[in-house]
């Protein structure tokens, strides 16, 4: 009994934000995959190239909102050490555990984060233009990845290289549908997502006080529609229409 109470106490101290729910997830993952069983999953490296190109574009993600900041007056981040492209300066255990059990227990879909940055949101000036651009920063970055990714994987398809550039292909591709399912998850507009600052930077005082109200039940807000049928339909919708953008000929079911 002691020895859970001190693991507790040490995963509360790396995960001090909704612990208890965290704890909760990973329990009903684990459940999950005692139930199911993990003798169908089988190791490929795509999955080593998918969390290292998620790790790189979640790092770039955060330092864009750190910077974005800093350009604003708000000097947090680069006094945290978060302005920084080390990813270990970023991850965050919770967020990294969550996507590889997931992978592991044959979820449907998989999500992931890093360690937010820390901003002082009224130190921006101007406060409202400073919240927005912080806010849409991570997403922006996100976006020009994908547009690179596009880019590189058009190129490499009407390369007569294409059928030996199969690993470069691999890494262009999953940089390509990780950064666009970054944009597309954190333009929710539950906070503390992106899109939710968003909303708050343009928002009035009686939807800024609603959005202070709810953003303490946001991220289970956030587990429920991400988990949702509705928006899973949606999202892979978006993303099918998005790999046709390749011209790879690709079904968004593979991926």
């Amino acid at each position: 009994m002691n020895n859970i109470k001190r693991y507790y106490n040490k995963f509360k101290m790396m995960n001090p934000k909704n612990t208890e729910l965290k704890l909760a997830v990973i329990i009903t993952v684990l459940g999950f995959m005692l139930f199911r069983g993990i003798s169908d999953f089988n190791f490929s490296w795509d999955i080593v190239i998918s969390l290292c190109v998620f790790v790189i574009s979640m790092t770039l993600h955060e330092v864009a909102h750190g910077y974005v900041a800093y350009r604003f007056g708000d000097d947090t981040a680069k006094r945290a050490g978060r302005l920084t492209l080390n990813p270990l300066k970023h991850l965050d255990l919770f967020g990294m555990l969550l996507p590889i059990l997931l992978i592991l227990s044959g979820f449907p879909f998989v999500i992931g984060w890093a360690k937010p940055v820390p901003v002082n949101f009224y130190r921006l000036k101007p406060n409202r233009l400073g919240l927005f651009c912080v806010a849409i920063a991570g997403i922006v970055v996100n976006l020009i990845i994908a547009g690179i990714s596009l880019i590189a994987l058009r190129t490499l398809a009407h390369s007569a290289d294409f059928f030996m550039s199969d690993t470069l292909l691999t890494v262009f591709l999953y940089m390509y549908i990780i950064n666009l399912a970054l944009a597309f998850f954190n333009l929710i507009p539950i906070t503390p997502l992106d899109g939710g600052r968003i909303v708050y930077s343009m928002a009035g005082e009686k939807v800024r006080s609603f959005y202070n109200q709810i953003e303490k039940y946001g991220i289970i807000i956030v587990f429920i529609i991400v988990y949702s049928g509705v928006f899973r339909g949606i999202f892979m919708e978006l993303l099918d229409f998005f790999i046709n953008l390749t011209n790879l000929g690709i079904p968004v079911d593979v991926i």
